[in-house]
């Protein structure tokens, strides 16, 4: 038995009249068969394999989609309705900031006969609406897992995501899908999802008969919808009919659905309203309803006794009963379980903000010192009472009423427990949590990449190889000395030539070299090297990036590309005096010795002097930005107390060249040692108030050192965007390194004055 799911595709509503075989989503990996119809035919769907290896398709796409959308109605009607004040709803309590409710039979014989239950639950969390939507979507089988796992408690035992697509509305859909709001719909997409859950039984029911009181596999498709004006959103999920869910799941295994009950929904409705005054955090308001049909959808409303009929409209006790004989223990059970998941929905989110942040698990104060004897936040001495507790978050002593012991969720399923101050949560939730893929970001820094170069490029590499051998064997010292060189028509040859490497048309002069080359190789055994120092600097930048990258490919794993991470070894230090906002952490200082070697550096180097020519530097900041696909690169040194730009891309005044040095990120880099990858400063307490991120709005950081010979950083070489990065590759870490290395040669003297030491 199997699925699959097909990538492209429009989706629209009313009944498929196309019989075309659709492929299927393989559950297996080893027991996948590509398939694909005729283009104007493709379609996804759920499939089933026999025995004898046919497929037969179970329900497609098209019509999943038309099932969920015809449940919207049953979500806008209980959104319309207020349940605080409305006769058909009786309030069943409010717990955990959770206002519950369950449907009960009207007075007035207006009962929605589809129906044998109904809950609804509602709340309102200071968050973005990307976060409640991280939440309810998840991409993959382990995300789904542990965030559900996280809902529901130990009720949830098992979940798997088996099919997933993002397709497109038809207008009759949409107008379906947007309720009494049609606006913000068109050109919208929507994710349809099924995922299969296995949830425990209550704790009464264990005492049942054995048929009762095992566990519920039910498979739920479920769709997503945000609207274009990225304030409101729409989940909706919903038990795929019996008919296709009992050939996903043994019949006896979903007790839940037996009888007059044909399926379980429960739609989210996600609302989000501007930060008040004053305040960082919008306010996002959470609607669930949860209901038991007796109805199919594409049959709802059916049951509406006529007004001139002589048969007169069940009353109250009749409903209740209809819906008693209808309803079963299990069902209920489910429904209120995912319903009521909205009171861990703060806590999953929060958690999550949290993994986003560095620790320090260690106190970095002297013994005796004055900040171990008392509350760094209400500066009440401690005592036998009163207990000292340390903030593993800004690393110092707070006492327990004002801490508390928090979730942090660093990789999702990775849970663990650490003691934040109140000040400190107060400051992560100042920080933007905005990107519409949460989850992703939680992922690690270093991915692989499986094919660094293509076969027509590996090719091109063994050619250029051969030939470059038999100029030269040293081109790093030849390239230091080519480009740091005094002679003016030297250095303007060769920046002409890194010009020329990182110029659009290069990469189209570069695919066409190699086959001249062989070309010229049939006529003549051996290719004479080239002799004149243009030619000799191009193919030493050429070659340089290149072939080091080639060498990088055979040894260059993830696991192996070391980055800052996020435990750290201080404190935070905060003073308002020297940064623009107040909340704003001052970068660690490097070792008294460390940073005056580093300083010395800086000087002797001669970077920072406005005769320098950085044309050099600018060009390896474009090449750098390219690789990692980022708008900006530059160069960066960091002094006593000002941030130089020394080589930018693109090209930017003067003045927006420097910065004080406790506002920028490649303090940090310099602190750390190795390389500084931050996917989203916004994200990151250390980062989210600086100016540079807060105003310019920058969404990824890499930083890269820039070492001399006996490895002090000398500068830092980076890329960011205004987007955020939720990981870089194996390769762009190594084209940092080289690129980096390649900096180093230019900006790093050979030695410092014996002085120095």
């Amino acid at each position: 038995m199997s699925t699959r799911s097909c990538r492209s595709g429009s989706i629209r509503s009313g009944q498929s009249g196309s019989r075309a075989r659709a492929p299927t989503y393989h559950r297996k990996s080893s027991t996948f068969k590509s398939y694909r119809p005729p283009q104007g035919q493709r379609r996804g769907g759920l499939a089933i394999r026999g025995s004898r290896g046919t497929e037969s398709m179970l329900f497609t796409d098209q019509q999943m989609a038309d099932d969920l959308l015809a449940t919207v109605p049953k979500l806008h009607a209980a959104i319309m309705m207020d349940a605080q004040s409305s006769p058909l709803w009786r309030r069943k309590g409010c717990k955990g900031g959770i206002a519950a409710y369950e449907l009960v039979p009207s007075s007035d014989r207006s009962d929605d006969m589809d129906l044998a239950y109904a809950s609804l639950a509602k709340t309102e969390i200071k968050c973005h609406l990307n976060e409640v939507l991280n939440v309810l979507i998840s991409h993959e089988s382990s995300d789904y897992q542990s965030t559900m796992a996280a809902l529901c408690g130990d009720k949830f035992r098992d979940g798997r995501v088996v099919f997933q697509q993002r397709c497109h509305f038809s207008d009759e859909s949409r107008k379906t899908l947007s309720g009494s709001n049609p606006e913000g719909v068109e050109g919208q997409k929507v994710l349809i999802t099924v995922n299969r859950a296995t949830l425990q039984p209550m704790l009464h029911m264990k005492f049942q008969s054995k048929k009762h009181r095992q566990p519920q596999k039910l498979c739920f498709a479920s769709f997503t919808h945000q609207y274009a004006s990225k304030d409101r959103a729409v989940h909706v999920m919903k038990t795929l009919p019996k008919h296709v869910h009992d050939e996903l799941v043994p019949r006896s295994e979903r007790t839940a659905l037996r009888n007059h009950l044909d399926h379980l929904a429960v739609g989210f409705d996600v609302q989000s309203k501007p930060a008040p005054a004053g305040s960082s955090s919008p306010t996002t308001t959470i609607v669930a309803h949860g209901y038991a049909a007796v109805t199919p959808p594409e049959a709802f409303g059916a049951y509406s006794p006529d007004p001139l009929s002589r048969i007169a409209a069940p009353n109250k006790s009749q409903v209740a009963r209809r819906r008693a004989a209808a309803m079963n223990p299990e069902a209920k059970h489910v429904l209120d379980l995912l319903t009521r998941s909205l009171r861990e929905f703060e806590r999953v989110i929060r958690r999550r903000r949290f993994g986003f942040q560095s620790f320090v698990y260690f106190h970095t104060a002297s013994v005796g010192a004055r900040e171990l004897k008392s509350c760094s936040i209400c500066q009440k001495r401690f005592s036998l009472l009163r207990r000292d507790f340390f903030c593993q978050l800004c690393g110092h002593m707070v006492c327990r009423d004002c801490s508390q012991l928090y979730e942090v969720e660093a990789h999702i399923g990775e849970v663990r427990t650490n003691r934040i101050c109140v000040e400190c949560v107060v400051r992560v939730d100042a920080c933007k949590f905005e990107d519409e893929n949460l989850i992703a970001a939680l992922g690690p820094t270093v991915v692989s990449d499986d094919r660094w170069f293509s076969d027509s490029e590996t090719e091109s590499l063994d050619d250029d190889l051969e030939t470059a051998s038999l100029a030269y064997s040293s081109p790093n010292e030849m390239l230091h000395d080519q480009l740091a060189s005094g002679d003016p028509v030297t250095r303007s040859q060769a920046l002409e030539q890194l010009g020329r490497l990182v110029s659009p048309t290069a990469s189209g002069s570069m695919q066409s070299r190699p086959k001249r080359r062989r070309k010229h190789k049939t006529k003549t055994i051996k290719e004479e090297p080239p002799r004149d120092l243009s030619e000799k600097v191009r193919w030493d930048i050429e070659h340089h990036l290149k072939q080091s990258l080639r060498v990088a490919e055979k040894h260059t794993r993830p696991e192996d590309c070391e980055v800052a991470g996020s435990e750290r070894d201080y404190a935070f230090e905060f003073d308002g005096s020297r940064t623009r906002d107040p909340n704003h952490p001052l970068p660690p200082t490097p070792e008294q010795d460390k940073e005056s070697k580093r300083l010395q550096y800086i000087n002797n180097s001669g970077v920072l002097d406005p005769t320098f020519d950085r044309s050099a530097l600018n060009l390896l900041a474009q090449v750098a930005a390219k690789q990692l696909n980022c708008p900006v690169g530059y160069v960066s040194m960091v002094g006593e107390k000002t941030f130089h730009a020394v080589g930018t891309f693109p090209q930017r005044p003067p003045e927006m060249n420097v910065a004080p040095r406790d506002e920028n990120m490649c303090a940090h880099t310099v602190y750390a040692d190795k390389p500084l990858v931050v996917k989203n400063p916004q994200r990151d307490m250390r980062f989210a108030q600086m100016p540079i991120i807060k105003d310019a709005g920058v969404k990824f950081y890499a930083g890269f050192p820039i070492r001399a010979p006996d490895g002090a950083i000398v500068a830092s070489l980076c890329t960011s965007d205004f987007k955020p990065h939720d990981n870089i590759s194996t390769k762009e870490y190594a084209t940092m390194e080289t690129l980096a290395k390649l900096a180093g040669q230019l900006v790093a003297p050979r030695q410092l004055p014996a002085a120095a030491y």
